[in-house]
């Protein structure tokens, strides 16, 4: 059973191992999901920061990609897994939307990372150490409670 995780774990995988949301929340779950860790940390290095320019934050996109280890089907054609999956991530997201009150980085940060100016701004204003090791620990709490069903 792999430890919780908590602000702390995210802000020193984030911050001191410079990880990416995405990287945190997929590696978080890997091993018990059957993904080597280094294999999960190199899948979901392109999906920071909503892909880097802000969109679906990578909290969700990690956390999705865990539930499609899990729940996913690969089978062409299969309607029932299909199904499943598509339940499973609308889960995710009424969950995470539920309490973080968005998706997408640049409502989450209240910044548009894809804009020079605003990104300075972010680090300037300390928002991601603020803000992003809360919304990975919110999407590993999800992603506990639904891959335990």
């Amino acid at each position: 059973m792999r430890e919780k995780m908590t602000e702390e774990t995210a802000a020193y995988r984030l911050f001191d191992l410079g990880y990416d949301c995405c990287q945190t929340v997929l590696s978080y779950c890997a091993e018990d999901l059957g993904m080597d860790e280094e294999d999960a940390l190199k899948l979901g290095s392109g999906f920071g920061g909503g892909l880097h320019v802000g969109e679906v934050c990578g909290c969700v996109t990690g956390a999705v990609m865990a539930l499609g280890l899990k729940y996913g089907f690969s089978e062409p054609k299969d309607d029932i897994g299909k199904q499943i999956m598509n339940a499973r991530t609308g889960e995710f997201i009424r969950r995470f939307k539920e309490e973080n009150g968005a998706l997408r980085c640049k409502e989450l940060l209240g910044y548009d990372v894809s804009i020079p100016e605003e990104k300075a701004k972010i680090g300037e204003d300390g928002i991601i150490p603020q803000k992003c090791p809360g919304l990975v620990c919110s999407a590993c709490r999800i992603l506990d409670n639904m891959l335990d069903d």
